[in-house]
C-alpha cells in the first residue's frame, strides 16, 4: 500500500542525525589534527563525512540495481524494487537530516543551491517510491551521486563534475524514448511535469557546479604556471 514504506524515512533521519553528532565527537576527542581545525571547518568536514556515507550506499545499490535487475529494463517507465525503495527512503532520510543540519548551522552550512536541490529531490524520491514512475531515470540519477565521493578530493574536482554531466545523456534520451511506451499515457500529467520539473532544476544545477570546477582547475593551472 502506498505510504506504507515511508516509515522507514524517520530511522534513515536518526541514523544520520546520530553519525553527524557522534563523528564530531569522536574526532574532537581522539583526532588531534581534527581539534586544530577552525570549528566552522570541522562542522563542514563531518558533514561531508555523512553526505559521502549517503553517497557510497546510494551508488552501490543504484549500480547493484542496474547489473542484476532484467526487470527494470523491461519496465524502464514504472517499476519498483524493494532495493530501489529503500536506497530512496535512505536518501529522504539524508534530505531530511541535512535540511534540518543546515538550519541548525545555517551561517556555516546554509546554502539555498542545496535548499533547491533537497526539494526536487525529494518529490523525485517519493514519486519513485511510491509510484515507481521513470524508474530507470531514477536509478541513473542515483549512480551519478557516485560524484559526491571525490567532492573533498581536488585530485578529482573535474572527474566529479563528468559524472554528473555525462548522467544527462541517457536520462534526457531515455525519457524521449518512453513517448513510445503503451505505458506513457497511463502516468497521469501531474507526475510527468514533475519529472521534468525536477530533473531541469537538477540538471541547471548539475552545469553550474561543473562550469564552477572548471574554473576552479583552470585557476589552479594558471597559478601553477605563472
Amino acid at each position: 500500500m502506498i505510504y506504507d514504506q515511508n516509515y522507514q524515512i524517520i530511522p534513515f533521519f536518526f541514523l544520520f542525525t546520530i553519525i553527524f553528532s557522534s563523528s564530531l565527537r569522536l574526532f574532537q576527542k581522539y583526532w588531534k589534527e581534527f581539534r586544530n581545525l577552525d570549528p566552522h571547518v570541522q562542522i563542514q568536514f563531518v558533514s561531508r563525512v555523512v553526505s559521502c556515507i549517503n553517497a557510497l550506499v546510494i551508488t552501490l545499490a543504484a549500480a547493484y540495481v542496474l547489473l542484476t535487475d532484467d526487470k527494470l529494463y523491461a519496465n524502464k517507465l514504472v517499476y519498483t524494487s524493494p532495493i530501489l525503495t529503500i536506497a530512496y527512503n535512505l536518501v529522504f532520510g539524508y534530505l531530511l537530516y541535512d535540511f534540518l543540519c543546515m538550519l541548525w548551522y545555517r551561517n556555516i552550512l546554509f546554502d539555498w543551491q542545496f535548499v533547491l536541490h533537497h526539494l526536487v529531490s525529494c518529490i523525485a524520491c517519493f514519486i519513485s517510491t511510491n509510484y515507481g514512475y521513470f524508474a530507470f531515470i531514477a536509478a541513473i540519477r542515483s549512480l551519478s551521486e557516485a560524484s559526491t565521493l571525490f567532492v573533498n578530493m581536488r585530485w578529482f574536482l573535474l572527474s566529479f563534475g563528468l559524472v554528473r554531466i555525462v548522467a544527462l545523456i541517457p536520462i534526457w534520451r531515455s525519457f524521449f524514448q518512453f513517448f513510445s511506451f503503451p505505458q506513457w499515457n497511463s502516468i497521469h500529467f501531474t507526475y510527468k511535469l514533475l519529472c521534468i520539473g525536477t530533473s531541469v532544476p537538477l540538471d541547471m544545477l548539475n552545469i553550474y557546479w561543473f562550469y564552477r570546477i572548471c574554473s576552479i582547475v583552470s585557476k589552479t593551472y594558471k597559478l601553477k604556471t605563472v
